[in-house]
């Protein structure tokens, strides 16, 4: 008797008998996902510092209380808002492969921008919160310190690799190179958010790294 051919949910093919099945999040899972989405919409449009659990929670559907279920108060939500930023950040940049070369790198710095305004709503939420933990009091303070350091350090680290390699100029400076790469990108960022219709931040992105890529080369 011949297997039968069944399609699952996503609208894959079965090879055996028994189709495959993706895994269901659980429930818990997926309120969770719905609150962290609620979170980022209350947070892009006031802030951290003037969002209330009640206001996420309305959004949410749900009472305050059962929010606090989920997340006890508005600094763990924060963390988790985060923590789920990073690990989409992760996994996205897992499927690219870091190429060695300048066009490896232009294509890295590109595709870092695209996926921060993949969503308005995110970009606008991250944005928000970058600026509001300037303040030492503010929660994410620490978290955002790390995380400037971490990403000019591998930006530099790649550039100097570069540099090694010949790839770009032995008298690049790549600090002030990795500097101004992330100012044009929350420079544009902010831009984009203010005009969405009117700046096309990919393209400007696009055409500033290879004007870039041209001013890196050897002569």
């Amino acid at each position: 008797m011949s297997d039968q051919i069944e399609t699952t949910e996503g609208g894959r093919i079965a090879p055996t008998g028994r189709p495959v099945k993706r895994r269901r999040a659980p429930k818990g899972e997926q309120r969770r996902e719905a609150l962290l989405d609620a979170a980022t919409a209350i947070f892009a449009e006031n802030g951290y510092t003037a969002a209330s659990m009640r206001n996420v929670a309305e959004i949410a559907g749900i009472t305050t209380v059962g929010l606090l279920h989920h997340f006890p108060n508005k600094v763990s939500l924060l963390q988790a808002l985060l923590a789920r930023r990073d690990r989409r950040i992760t996994e996205k940049f897992a499927e690219l492969e870091m190429v060695p070369t300048l066009e490896g790198f232009v294509a890295f710095a590109s595709m870092s921008l695209r996926f921060s305004v993949e969503s308005r709503r995110e970009c606008q939420a991250a944005m928000m919160i970058n600026v509001e933990s300037l303040a030492e009091h503010h929660p994410a303070w620490a978290q955002s310190i790390e995380k400037f350091e971490m990403t000019h350090a591998h930006a530099q680290a790649h550039l100097a690799a570069l540099r090694a390699n010949g790839e770009i100029r032995a008298d690049i400076e790549v600090a002030r190179v990795a500097t101004e790469l992330f100012a044009l990108m929350d420079g544009l960022q902010i831009q984009w958010l203010r005009d969405p219709d009117g700046v096309d931040a990919l393209a400007i992105f696009d055409g500033y790294l290879q004007r870039l890529a041209g001013s890196l080369r050897p002569q």
